[in-house]
């Protein structure tokens, strides 16, 4: 059996490429996370890509409940789950969300 060295390469903020090219405008989705009507902070927001369902990026929000995902083209159709860290409720999901 060969011996193997793998090397970690840190990914920042985006887990898959999503195809930057002369035509495509770079946008952003920034939006705010609520429980019961009150800012919440104890979640994880994913952006998934609509044509694989594959994770595009992941983000805690920050101090005042907002969260952003910089650097997307403005074609790109994708949905956005929120996951209650507490699991007292559901994920919840916005579909069809479009960068600008």
């Amino acid at each position: 059996m060969k011996p193997i060295s793998r090397k970690v390469m840190l990914s920042g903020n985006l887990l898959q490429h999503v195809g930057f090219g002369s035509k495509n405008t770079v946008a952003n989705i920034k939006g705010s996370t609520t429980k019961l009507g009150e800012k919440y902070r104890n979640c994880l927001v994913v952006l998934y890509n609509k044509a694989n369902l594959q994770p595009l990026a992941m983000i805690r929000p920050d101090e005042n409940c907002d969260y952003q995902f910089l650097g997307l083209n403005t074609d790109l159709q994708t949905f956005i789950v929120a996951f209650d860290n507490t699991k007292q409720y559901n994920a919840v999901i916005q579909d069809n969300v479009v960068p600008k």
